[in-house]
């Protein structure tokens, strides 16, 4: 899901699931490197500007390091004002910002439709409700919203959006035509570009057009290195076809992350394989963890995880389930990856059902969906 400039990139105002992990204490971890909060998050704001501030500032560094404990120490500095998030926007949007970030969607368009209910010109709650629809795979859906900035924001920013939307109704050649057309001869410069460039890039790879993918992803990560779903899409390329030294040496100032580790572990397992048992150690460790604190915010990463280097089984539940929060074209492909893995053609039913439903066609999914027997 391409969300993670979303709040930048039109300009939002004041710009100065389950059970979550919500830390209490300031000077945990994440705090120790983000010294200009320790004395908002230790004493609380003193405004609701200044806790806006700090709250933005945190969901920025947030994605920057990959780390899902930046948007709970926001939440926290935002806590005193929620009392206002019906008639304060600003506040509503960082709020939805955080739902969102950890996959509790349903709450974040909840709030975002009350925003949009008050203030339907407010672009922001608007682009961000419909890349919000996108990641639950309703396509029409989002692009209502996608279509209605149109006159009123960059066609950089509804035309990504618009394609997205068609890319995942049966629209692929259209959704291609429509970014294309907007890019060209265009700079391909920061958040909003490594974005654009990004979504490009998918719209190529689901056309199985894998060195246009690449030169799109490249692209991305050169415009914004901070982009982790570009950087991780393009990892999984090299990774795929065997340049395994180069994803090792991209990974190496990379965060700490989940998704990076799984990446890490599978280029090492060719070139150092000891190494690579270390660090499927360690993320058994993470996921050990994270069943423990009942947060089910990575269930990507966990169906990945046991698909490439656990059980099977436990992949495809994960998956599953999964799909229930997430339905991007990734998400579908680890379901279908995994029933695959293990013959099962009933564990792939929910997902044909919603390709079938939308329309979708995608080169990356032809290989399980022959393997089980399913045209596409």
């Amino acid at each position: 899901m391409q969300t993670a400039w979303l709040l930048g990139l039109i300009g939002f105002a004041g710009s100065c699931g389950a059970a979550p992990y919500r830390p209490t204490d300031p000077d945990l971890e994440l705090a120790h490197g983000l010294s200009p909060y320790r004395a908002t998050l230790a004493s609380g704001a003193s405004s609701r500007s200044a806790a806006l501030a700090e709250a933005q500032s945190l969901t920025s560094e947030g994605r920057r390091r990959a780390d899902v404990r930046a948007f709970a120490y926001a939440e926290r500095v935002l806590a005193p004002f929620m009392a206002h998030i019906e008639t304060d926007p600003e506040v509503a949007l960082v709020s939805a910002d955080i739902h969102q970030y950890r996959h509790d969607f349903n709450g974040a368009a909840k709030i975002l439709d009350a925003v949009l209910q008050r203030q339907p010109q407010n672009d922001s709650a608007r682009l961000m409700r419909a890349e919000i629809r996108l990641a639950q795979g309703r396509g029409r859906d989002a692009l209502r919203d996608c279509l209605g900035l149109i006159g009123r924001q960059s066609p950089w920013i509804w035309s990504a959006c618009a394609a997205q939307a068609y890319a995942i109704n049966g629209r692929l050649p259209a959704a291609q035509r429509l970014l294309a057309t907007t890019l060209q001869g265009a700079e391909i410069a920061g958040p909003r570009g490594a974005w654009a460039a990004g979504i490009m890039a998918d719209l190529a790879a689901q056309a199985g057009d894998w060195a246009g993918s690449e030169t799109w992803l490249t692209r991305a990560v050169a415009a914004n290195p901070d982009d982790h779903v570009a950087a991780v899409e393009l990892l999984d390329l090299w990774i795929a076809s065997g340049r395994t030294r180069q994803a090792l040496e991209m990974l190496r100032d990379r965060p700490v992350s989940d998704a990076y580790l799984i990446r890490r572990a599978e280029a090492l397992a060719s070139v150092d394989p000891a190494q690579s048992r270390l660090v499927v150690a360690d993320l058994s460790r993470r996921f050990a963890e994270a069943d423990a604190l009942g947060d089910r915010t990575h269930l990507r990463e966990r169906a990945m995880f046991e698909l490439r280097f656990g059980d099977p089984k436990a992949a495809l539940a994960h998956a599953r389930e999964n799909f229930q929060t997430q339905r991007e074209l990734v998400d579908a492909r680890l379901v279908l990856q995994a029933a695959a893995t293990l013959r099962d053609k009933s564990g792939a039913t929910e997902v044909v059902a919603w390709l079938r439903d939308t329309h979708t066609d995608d080169a990356r999914l032809a290989p399980e969906l022959r393997e089980l027997g399913i045209k596409s």
